[in-house]
This record gives C-alpha cells, sequence and structure tokens, in this order.
C-alpha cells in the first residue's frame, strides 16, 4: 500500500510541474497580479456618489403638534477615492440623522429652521477627513408646529370579528381605553372618542393579540398612538337545569296544580361562565289567563327569565296539564 501511494505522489508531481502545467501556472499567477494591480489602481481613482440617510426629529413635547413634517430624507453628494467609496457603500459609517426639537424650534413663531450649516455639520461627523460633500439635498431642514390643549378621550375599536364554529367572542380587551388627545379647543369639543383603525380577524378559535394604530385627523395628536387589543374566544357548550313552573296573574280565590311542576330547561353557555349560571336564574311560568282563555287545551309554558349569559334557551316541553281550584 506504501509503494503505491508513492507512486501516485510522484506521478502527480510529475503531471503538475509538466512544461505544460507549469505554464499554466505562471500565466494565472500573473493574471492575479495584474489584476490586483488594476485593482488598486481603480480604488486609488476618485468618484463621486449619491446617499441617502434618514431624519428623524426627536424630544417633542407631547402638547406639540407637527403643522409640517421634517424630511425625512437626506440626500448628499460625496466626492473620494474608490476605497472610501467601498466603505460607505457596505460599511456603517452613515446612519440616520437624529434632530432635537428643542435646539431649533422657535416657540414665538412656531417654526424651527437648521440651516444649511448644521445640516453640513450633521454629514461631516460621519464621514472621512479625505471626503469632499459635492452637494446635499434639502440644504436647510423647516418644520413648523402649534401649542395644543388636551383632553382624555376613550378608544373606540373598529373591528369585524367572526369566531370559528361553536365558539363565541368571550372578551375583548382594549389597553389603554383611554388616550389623551391634544388638539385645538373646537376639535375636541366636537369629538367624543377616538377611533382605531379598522381590523378583521376570522375564524378565531382561543385568543389574538393586536397592535392598532389609532385613527385620527390631521392635526391631532394621541398619546399614545397605538392600543394593544386582546380578542378572546371561548367554547359553547350545552347545558340543562330542572327548574320549577309557578303560576301568574293567579286571582284572589284560586289555585292552579300543574303536572308536571318541574321542566327541564336547555340552553347554550360559554365554558368559561357556564359553572356561574344557577337554575335559580331561570323562570318558567303559566299565565292563568291563557288557561282561562283556552280552557279545552294544555296550558302553555312561558319562559319569562334567564340570566344574561345563556343562549337559545328552550323547555323540553312547552305544555303541561293543569287543576283549577277554588279555595275555601
Amino acid at each position: 500500500m506504501s509503494f503505491d501511494i508513492k507512486a501516485i505522489y510522484h506521478h502527480a508531481k510529475d503531471i503538475l510541474f509538466s512544461i505544460v502545467n507549469r505554464e499554466f501556472l505562471i500565466f494565472c499567477f500573473f493574471l492575479i497580479l495584474s489584476s490586483g494591480f488594476w485593482l488598486s489602481m481603480t480604488l486609488d481613482e476618485t468618484y463621486e456618489r449619491e446617499f441617502s440617510v434618514p431624519v428623524s426629529l426627536v424630544n417633542i413635547p407631547d402638547n406639540v403638534i407637527l403643522n409640517t413634517e421634517l424630511d425625512d430624507t437626506l440626500s448628499f453628494t460625496l466626492s473620494d477615492k474608490g476605497f472610501a467609496m467601498i466603505g460607505y457603500m457596505h460599511g456603517k459609517r452613515l446612519h440616520p440623522v437624529t434632530v432635537d426639537f428643542h435646539t431649533y424650534a422657535n416657540r414665538t413663531k412656531g417654526k424651527g429652521v437648521i440651516p444649511v450649516t448644521d445640516v453640513q455639520n450633521m454629514v461631516s461627523r460621519m464621514l472621512l477627513s479625505s471626503t469632499r460633500i459635492v452637494s446635499i439635498s434639502p440644504d436647510r431642514m423647516e418644520y413648523s408646529f402649534s401649542y395644543a390643549t388636551s383632553k382624555m378621550m376613550p378608544v373606540n375599536l373598529m373591528a369585524n370579528v367572526t369566531t370559528a364554529k361553536n365558539r363565541y367572542l368571550l372578551a375583548t380587551i382594549i389597553t389603554p381605553d383611554s388616550v389623551k388627545v391634544y388638539a385645538d379647543k373646537s376639535m375636541l369639543r366636537s369629538t367624543s372618542g377616538i377611533p382605531t383603525e379598522e381590523i378583521d380577524v376570522t375564524e378565531l378559535k382561543d385568543s389574538a393579540e393586536l397592535v392598532v394604530p389609532l385613527k385620527h385627523a390631521s392635526g391631532v395628536k394621541c398619546i399614545p398612538d397605538t392600543v394593544r387589543v386582546v380578542l378572546k374566544a371561548d367554547a359553547i357548550v350545552e347545558r340543562s337545569v330542572d327548574v320549577p313552573i309557578r303560576t301568574i296573574n293567579v286571582p284572589k280565590g284560586k289555585s292552579v296544580s300543574l303536572l308536571p311542576d318541574h321542566i327541564k330547561v336547555s340552553y347554550t353557555i360559554g365554558a368559561a361562565v357556564a359553572d356561574r349560571v344557577k337554575a335559580e336564574q331561570f323562570r318558567v311560568a303559566v299565565n292563568y289567563n291563557d288557561i282561562v282563555a283556552r280552557p279545552t287545551e294544555p296550558c302553555k309554558l312561558l319562559i319569562i327569565g334567564s340570566p344574561q349569559q345563556a343562549g337559545n334557551v328552550r323547555l323540553d316541553d312547552v305544555k303541561v296539564t293543569y287543576l283549577l281550584e277554588q279555595k275555601p
């Protein structure tokens, strides 16, 4: 085995360093060398390129309404050698610019102006000393604002919710359920609540949690401007209870005996609240006036009371027999 490996090694060595292959390796070496020189000379040349960074206004007081927004993008053209340009294109030197509201806000005029020199300084702080700024757009940035009064207002959820089969919407929780609204006095007087953006939830089975933006008119500011909405679904279950039958509108001196005197009441209810419902919350009755009006027929049973949580309340039998008696 040792002899075979050595033989293969020497054979491969002979092929590799044959005249043809040696010339190919030399060709590859000079190709790589020349490509390196070309790349070095290319990157050593000076280029101009346009870059963009996002701009945001920060530390805005809650009672300030922006009438015109600050430009959200700063575009500038830079000039430098190719090595620097690659750094700007693929590095992390160019980062978003933040402008402090208080630094440039003129409270008397309701206006903030960032002069061109400050705009250039913002960009220059991100650049290499060798880089030259050719142009900046916009060359200055402005924003206008006004001060507003505030009022706490309820949040109105705008939602279309459907549940899966044999489920129902148990609860809708909005956090916070009220927000502070800033606007002029006339708008505050004419507004009673702040709606959310409309949401659609279909086939809800258990629960869903959403962050929903508030929807408001121009010139209105909400703190916060989003709310957390939790939608909870519950299973619908079938239940039944045995309820005594009472009589109503029986005149003095009369009595009514019923057979049977209890009836089974069936209903549907959410599983989460099923144990809270008791038989005493259901009321089933026979109306004496119905008996007198139809003396030849069995008296009809009426459901005259049931808990709010119960749905599809129904009786196993809607008629019973009766016996009218005169009290002594």
